[in-house]
């Protein structure tokens, strides 16, 4: 990593606690150069103002997943394997003492507010794209059906994930674990209907 991206790394690291901490209008700028030693002229040469941030903020967390995607996708395992670890991944940035999971606490509670727009077909299409070439690998190993309408089990996925996710951040409930995912990617490949007779 560049001394640059390290520099923009670590503000964006620190405005992450702050704003997790106090919010988007109890953060300013001069708190962020204080607690990360980073002088303000140096932050808004990378971030312009607060808005800008934190929408960096935003873009950095789901690249970060992104990437995390991208690397499960390259593993030498199976489609199922491949599926179940993206669960548990999806909460190891939500962990109780996180400061990312405060983050995305105060955004999903306080929404996103100060006429802040999102790319969100853009910022989600690289995720979707990732996950569609693992359930295409799945169909090649046989574990699912050749005729499978794969949008559809794309969108069973993440929707349950996200369910999940917004049960943790919301009500606390606990991160998913292996097991867990192992008993959901069973649900969601086998169906709930009963076996015919």
């Amino acid at each position: 990593m560049s001394h640059d991206e390290s520099t923009k790394v670590k503000i964006i690291e620190v405005a992450i606690e702050c704003f997790g901490e106090l919010g988007y209008d109890g953060t300013s700028m001069r708190l962020i150069a204080e607690k990360s030693g980073i002088s303000k002229p140096a932050i808004y040469y990378y971030f312009p103002d607060k808005q800008h941030l934190f929408q960096g903020i935003v873009e950095f967390v789901l690249n970060s997943f992104t990437n995390a995607l991208e690397n499960i996708k390259n593993k030498k395992t199976d489609a199922i394997s491949k599926l179940k670890e993206i669960i548990v991944a999806r909460f190891q940035p939500l962990s109780n003492q996180s400061t990312t999971r405060r983050f995305l606490h105060g955004m999903f509670t306080n929404g996103v507010k100060h006429g802040m727009k999102f790319d969100h077909k853009n910022m989600f299409e690289a995720q979707e794209n990732i996950i569609l070439a693992i359930i295409q690998q799945g169909i090649d190993e046989g574990h699912f059906r050749a005729d499978l309408n794969k949008k559809s089990l794309l969108y069973a996925f993440i929707g349950t994930i996200n369910l999940y996710t917004r049960d943790n951040l919301m009500n606390n409930a606990a991160p998913v674990n292996e097991e867990q995912a192992d008993q959901i990617i069973k649900q969601i490949i086998q169906g709930v209907g009963k076996p015919a007779q």
